[in-house]
């Protein structure tokens, strides 16, 4: 990677020791009235990754925003020495889900998965935070026998030390969860998604950036005037596959995976009004430069409108794949295999829409509808050739779309994604329902889920997912048709 970027990355990092950090919510989308502003991550522990809340909350652009570089409170850790206790910042969740899944070639599994998750802050001193978040978990199958070095993981997803300055500006070293974006569905300036999956069991994003591994990284805040500045580099990590760095049985940190190539970042977020937030970013992630930017804003009392673009110089999907040549010459051709590196845009447009009392009475109800354009995936023709696939191509077409799941992007150059969010639908129980869509081939996922809580500390979550589409289109070609899904959640 080019010297330049992680230059530009230190020099931030070093002016954050010196200068004022009070624009740290400057990078949030503005509130409809009524919302309470998201808090700001490392301080409170992320919300649960099973209420409706987390996947269709009202508004969605303020679901993750901000979360990644947090600024703590240094005069309230002077009013309050720190204490360490066990529960304090913290929270345990306790979980036992089932799954019932339905293959598409006829096939059954039931399973189950048993984890504990422990996440939160602990203060170190007056002025550094530890941030953890630590799971551990176990699954079995009715299709497979138990092993306990295949079947029991111990995760750090989150291990990292936060040091706050005089004036509010902060430095954190460690492996953490940056999240950035400002959409739903889809967020293209989310960088670090690749392969940091720790567990599956929903298709919401926002369930999926909290079940996935931090990127080991040296990141830090600051602000001059009211513009926010934050910045990071996250260096090369090699380890051997047996390591306790990369993929030891257990308790691997596969840190290999997190860490796999060298990148530097750059957010500003200058201060536009309490109705229109802009944070404008760039990137250098493995020597391949990015431009990007997140605009959100809100009409009347209960409309907000967001979009999110990243545009990045990289192989598009199908050549990435392919790289080593795999596939028929015919096969490579039908899918633009054999294209080079060139600047690829990733793009969401949006909308929220709080739905008023007078449709829907006391309850909260909101509608998100997003449009998705990848130009690095497939077009219609493109599309066309991956269904035709037969013979040796099957495998090829088997390596692209693992790809597509790895790095957690769409693989259709366009896509349709809806959410309805349903707070107190029965009861006390919140109801939520997303889709995604790919115009082209007719193919999809949907996934409803049901939370009733049973009392202050427990949860029930029923979730139901289904993938439609011919056997060769985009979403069908899943080899799971159905998953069913009930879970028994204690947080405490």
């Amino acid at each position: 990677m080019s010297r330049t970027a992680p230059s530009l990355a230190v020099l931030l990092l070093t002016c954050a020791l010196a200068q004022s950090a009070a624009a740290q919510d400057f990078d949030l989308p503005p509130l409809l009235p009524g919302d309470s502003a998201p808090a700001a991550e490392p301080l409170e522990p992320p919300a649960p990754s099973d209420t409706a809340a987390d996947s269709t909350a009202l508004p969605p652009v303020l679901e993750d925003a901000g979360e990644d570089l947090a600024v703590p409170d240094v005069a309230a850790a002077e009013e309050a020495p720190p204490r360490f206790s066990l529960g304090e910042n913290a929270t345990l969740e306790l979980e036992a889900r089932a799954f019932d899944t339905l293959g598409r070639d006829g096939g059954s599994d039931a399973s189950l998965r048993l984890q504990a998750h422990y996440y939160g802050t602990r203060p170190l001193s007056d002025s550094a935070n530890l941030i953890f978040n630590l799971r551990a978990r176990a699954t079995t199958s009715d299709n497979d026998d138990f092993a306990f070095e295949d079947d029991v993981n111990f995760d750090v997803q989150e291990l990292a030390v936060n040091f706050a300055f005089p004036g509010g500006s902060n430095l954190q070293i460690g492996r953490t969860n940056i999240r950035n974006g400002v959409a739903l569905g889809f967020n293209p300036t989310d960088w670090f998604r690749d392969d940091s999956l720790v567990l599956t069991g929903s298709a919401a994003p926002a369930d999926r950036r909290r079940e996935r591994l931090g990127v080991f990284a040296l990141t830090g805040s600051t602000s001059i005037g009211s513009t926010l500045l934050q910045a990071g580099i996250r260096p090369e990590i090699k380890a051997g596959s047996n390591s306790i760095w990369a993929g030891a049985d257990n308790v691997g940190l596969q840190l290999n995976r997190t860490n796999a190539s060298d990148a530097a970042f750059v957010k500003i977020t200058p201060n536009l009004g309490e109705n229109l937030s802009l944070t404008a970013n760039a990137l250098v992630l493995d020597g391949d430069p990015g431009l990007g930017f997140e605009l959100s804003g809100t009409i009347g009392n209960s409309l907000v409108l967001y979009s999110e673009v990243m545009a990045q110089r990289r192989l598009p999907l199908a050549a990435e794949a392919l790289s080593d040549g795999s596939g028929s010459a015919g096969f490579r051709e039908g899918i633009g295999a054999d294209a080079g590196r060139k600047t690829q845009v990733q793009a969401v447009i949006g909308a929220n829409w709080a739905l008023p009392e007078a449709i829907v009475g006391a309850e909260q109800v909101s509608l998100v509808l997003e449009y998705h354009r990848n130009t690095g995936g497939l077009s219609g023709s493109e599309i066309d050739a991956l269904a035709d696939a037969a013979g040796p191509d099957l495998a090829a077409a088997g390596t692209l779309f693992d790809l597509a799941n790895r790095r957690q992007e769409p693989l259709a150059e366009e896509q349709l994604f809806s959410s309805l969010t349903w707070t107190d639908a029965i009861g006390d129980s919140d109801l939520s329902f997303l889709a995604f869509l790919v115009p082209e081939d007719g193919s999809g996922l949907a996934q409803v889920s049901l939370d009733i809580p049973i009392n202050d500390t427990a949860t029930l979550a029923l979730r139901g997912i289904e993938f439609f589409g011919s056997d060769a289109s985009v979403y069908g070609s899943n080899p799971t048709e159905r998953s069913l899904q009930a879970a028994l959640i204690w947080r405490f």
